[in-house]
């Protein structure tokens, strides 16, 4: 499905950057980094429903869960959002 979206000229360039050291389009890109969104989303709404059924998490188990994702997202050639550095 084609769309047409509008962004900051400094968000297309960093993208076209970004892509061609990747080496893939602008579309592929911004799919992939939409779909990681959507990811990040689904688990943080996944974490809200179970804490509303269970309680909050503690920090030890926000700490393991972290642990656990950094796992997972490096396992995707991901860095986890909390591991970025600037």
């Amino acid at each position: 499905m084609k769309r047409s979206v509008s962004m900051p000229d400094h968000v297309a360039a960093a993208i076209d950057e970004a892509a061609r050291h990747d080496g893939v389009s602008f579309s592929t890109w911004l799919a992939a980094a939409a779909e990681h969104q959507l990811v990040l989303r689904s688990g943080n709404e996944g974490v809200g429903s179970f804490e509303d059924a269970a309680g909050t998490l503690t920090p030890e188990e926000r700490a393991a869960n972290d642990a656990v994702l950094s796992r997972i997202l490096s396992g995707m050639g991901v860095r986890s959002p909390r591991s970025r550095r600037r």
